[in-house]
């Protein structure tokens, strides 16, 4: 049996102006990301986006990111919407969460 984390369930994303959740992630590079959300979204515009993420010595850090949205679809779930971003502003602290996420969320065996 392969055990396999689903990203969506685990990583939010907030407006960081308003701290207001626009949606999960899809999926995520290094250059975009894909969101999975409950309205659709605008495309062409700039979003201002944050993640937070678990912190050790604080509780919780805050990952902050500016992303343009090029499009958006229904997804396959009727109450739900993909966009599609690309990071306009990719720094070492987005880098790192994907290399990180990258290891987490494979296919691994299960024993």
């Amino acid at each position: 049996m392969i055990k396999r984390h689903q990203l969506q369930d685990y990583l939010k994303i907030y407006n960081r102006n308003t701290m207001r959740v626009m949606g999960s992630i899809g999926n995520i590079s290094c250059n975009g990301l894909m969101l999975i959300s409950s309205v659709p979204v605008l495309i062409g515009a700039v979003y201002n986006m944050r993640i937070v993420l678990p912190d050790e010595g604080t509780g919780e850090c805050y990952l902050d990111f500016d992303a343009r949205c090029h499009w958006c679809k229904p997804d396959v779930g009727p109450e739900f919407f993909d966009s599609g971003y690309s990071i306009v502003n990719a720094g070492p602290d987005i880098i790192g969460l994907v290399e990180t996420l990258k290891h987490y969320f494979t296919f691994t065996r299960v024993s």
